[in-house]
């Protein structure tokens, strides 16, 4: 049975013995850092199972729930993503986690994707641009799968490109309206107006293969790793008085994050503006240094794209403006509700950039020959109404 290590950059976590045909961890057979190690993994006592393990290993690969994976591993001829995820180390652009081979082992320096070139024989893939008319003569077989797209998470097609020396995330949206990248532009625009540069990510629009995509550069500054909301709290206990929003925020200040509320009010008030209806627990965190293992800020607003009522058939009536926001109930609450859990941290909201914001909208929204004029007045009059809220939501 193949022996595996768990590595943190250049630091060992665990070792373990791997099934290849199963894609699953057999036995643990030694730890070395829990420290080192996912926040997810251990517990508090510092315990891990191969349970466990398996479950973080599972949910680095490619999710079978995204769009065209199942088109992926039939053109590849393979029968699940995580031989990818094993072919490439399990190496991510989003931390420094990665699998070493006992019998033959790896440098840190020699294979990560940070510092080495990565092909974008798989991105192509993963983005689904080989279902486009140009790709209908790919030799599939001879295909270099070399690249960070092997652990890109999510539900929607992406991929990681290397674009003059930088890691760019590009990604898709959703059926022929094709409206999230635009999204993510209007997103970047209202946290330009209305926050710190550094506290989001800054997304434009790229086209490739006459189709048009978001993308942003890496937010991972040297050394650091992005932790998701839900692996910082997944092993963590929550006091029975504590509700979901106030445990969360102590998790991040135990890791040494401080103004995590009005960092938190920040994302939540212009995910209001924005009717942002997929800020789920995975979709925001934190950065550690994988170093040090100090937190070193909360992870810069990012993934905005589910939002503007990209997915609603109709926008004529109330009710098809409608949405559940998340989180920190168990089912969603209504977004109002949510904004209201950060009254008295919303004094950085100015009435004057929101002011034509709502023209803003209208603008990009045309741009995409795909959406119905009449489909961007009601969105763009929505919108307004929400800035007008968090204005008023400011003053309470």
């Amino acid at each position: 049975m193949p022996r595996y290590r768990l590595m943190n950059k250049t630091v060992p976590v665990l070792e373990f013995e791997y099934d290849l045909e199963v894609h699953a961890a057999t036995r643990i057979i030694t730890c070395h850092n829990p420290a080192y190690a996912p926040p997810s993994l251990f517990d508090e006592r510092g315990n891990v199972s191969k349970r466990d393990l398996n479950y973080w290993w599972r949910h680095r690969a490619i999710p079978a729930s995204r769009e065209q994976v199942s088109r992926l591993l039939d053109n590849l001829r393979l029968e699940s993503t995580l031989v990818l995820a094993e072919k490439n180390f399990g190496l991510s652009l989003s931390d420094r986690y990665w699998i070493d081979d006992v019998d033959a082992p790896q440098r840190w320096e020699d294979i990560n994707f940070f510092d080495n070139d990565f092909s974008d024989d798989l991105g192509f893939l993963t983005l689904g641009q080989d279902s486009s008319p140009s790709s209908s003569d790919l030799d599939y077989g001879s295909m270099n799968l070399t690249s960070p797209n092997s652990t890109l998470g999510g539900d929607l097609r992406k991929k990681w490109k290397i674009i003059n020396g930088r890691r760019v995330l590009v990604k898709a949206g959703v059926g022929f309206a094709n409206q999230e990248p635009y999204n993510e532009v209007i997103a970047t625009e209202l946290h330009r107006r209305l926050l710190e540069p550094g506290t989001y990510v800054e997304y434009s629009l790229l086209t490739e293969d006459r189709r048009v995509y978001s993308a942003c550069d890496n937010m991972l500054a040297a050394d650091e790793e992005l932790i998701s909301a839900y692996d910082l709290i997944r092993k963590r206990k929550q006091k029975n008085n504590e509700s979901d929003l106030m445990f969360y925020v102590r998790c991040c200040e135990e890791l040494g994050i401080t103004g995590v509320m009005g960092s938190l009010a920040q994302m939540f008030g212009c995910d209001y503006v924005l009717a942002n209806r997929d800020r789920h627990w995975r979709n925001f965190g934190v950065m550690r240094n994988v170093t040090t293992l100090a937190g070193t800020r909360l992870a810069p607003i990012f993934d905005t794209g589910s939002c503007l009522w990209s997915d609603a058939q109709q926008l004529e009536l109330p009710i098809d403006f409608k949405y559940v926001a998340k989180p920190f109930k168990y089912d969603g609450m209504r977004p109002y509700d949510q904004l209201m859990l950060f009254v008295g941290h919303l004094g950085w909201v100015r009435p004057e950039p929101l002011a034509d914001f709502g023209d803003f909208v209208g603008d990009t929204l045309r741009t995409n020959p795909n959406i119905p004029p009449l489909r961007i007045d009601h969105i763009v009059e929505r919108v307004r109404k929400n800035a007008d809220d968090l204005v008023f939501a400011s003053h309470r």
